[in-house]
């Protein structure tokens, strides 16, 4: 458990300092005792965090010292909880906020250090939910735990593409349903799977393939022998796959893309195929339309891209000429002078 005192290293504020500090509203609420071992906590966790909220609630009816309920937890809960949340790795990391600190707690309450390994996906989910089905609390259930895992998890090759493509990874996954996450994690791991196999598929780096020759390699940009690439094993951080540097990536990259804003693999720009909400074309973002913009026009008064005048191919019905409106027709401004 290491360290006898009950102050976090990160916030080194002693508790009885910081529960004197909030207005003293009601004491009917009782502060639960500290935790004196991990059974302690594993077996009575849910009540405590009950007593422990109710307390803060009492003291602290309207919430002004809320940012601090964090650090007034750890310190009530001692050295046994301070070295959980130090050694449990939680998806999220914000230790200010006290609802993720409980979702944390939560999680290691129900499933402990519990980690898939190389079990079977399937399997390894149906044991999450019968672990589950012993806590009849909704803060335990399987979908947390199951974001956690993704979270952590370091995916490579076509996997990873994939995480990436998702942006905010944490906030798409909470976003779906259980069945679609599992069904999301599935895809990853099948793709996790064959990248595996086609490692194991590829003859090994070892003394049968040795040969004294020394080869000038695409993979790495330096000379060696044959069974000595430097690459080997290493993921490219362009294109997401194994057994080539970086610099020498074959995958064609662009920085700063003229079409999009960002850097991507050429092939995966995401205003592929988006509409341009200013010009009306296809294949390129708003913000990065090359396109001129008029203000007032004065053919027909709006504000438009240049190729995209409502007037243009229009009669007008004043002067019977084209590309303007009536509205905007110079002939009618002087037969109106």
């Amino acid at each position: 458990m290491g360290n006898s005192s009950s102050e976090v290293k990160e916030k080194p504020v002693n508790n009885e300092q910081q529960e004197a500090e909030l207005p003293n509203k009601s004491m009917a609420a009782t502060l639960p005792p500290k935790f004196t071992s991990k059974d302690e906590f594993i077996a009575t966790w849910f009540t405590w965090k009950n007593e422990f909220l109710a307390y803060l609630r009492s003291i602290d009816e309207n919430g002004e010292k809320k940012q601090m309920w964090s650090i007034m937890l750890l310190n009530r809960m001692g050295p046994v909880g301070q070295e959980i949340n130090r050694t449990f790795s939680f998806y999220d990391t914000n230790s200010e906020d006290i609802h993720v600190l409980i979702k944390k707690f939560d999680i290691y309450c129900v499933y402990g250090d519990k980690k898939r390994g190389s079990e079977n996906l399937d399997e390894y989910i149906n044991d999450l939910k019968i672990i589950a089905n012993n806590y009849d609390n909704s803060a335990c259930g399987v979908k947390e735990k199951i974001i956690q895992d993704i979270s952590t998890q370091r995916f490579t090759g076509k996997a990873a593409l994939i995480i990436e493509s998702k942006g905010d990874l944490r906030a798409y996954l909470q976003s779906l349903n259980l069945d679609d996450i599992i069904l999301f994690w599935k895809q990853c791991d099948n793709l996790m799977l064959k990248e595996t196999q086609k490692i194991k598929e590829t003859p090994k780096q070892n003394s049968s393939y040795a040969t004294s020759a020394v080869i000038e390699c695409t993979r790495c940009g330096t000379e060696h022998n044959r069974n000595r690439c430097p690459a080997w094993g290493v993921q490219c951080n362009k294109c997401k796959q194994l057994n080539h540097f970086t610099n020498n990536c074959k995958v064609k990259y662009i920085d700063d893309c003229t079409k999009c804003g960002t850097s991507h693999i050429q092939s995966r720009c995401p205003a592929y195929g988006e509409l341009c909400t200013k010009c009306g074309k296809k294949n390129h973002f708003e913000l990065k339309c090359q396109i001129p913009f008029v203000n007032n026009c004065k053919r027909c008064g709006t504000n438009h891209a240049v190729t995209m005048c409502p007037a243009q191919g229009r009669t007008c019905s004043h002067c019977n000429k084209p590309n303007h409106l009536e509205e905007q027709c110079v002939s009618k401004f002087e037969d109106d002078l």
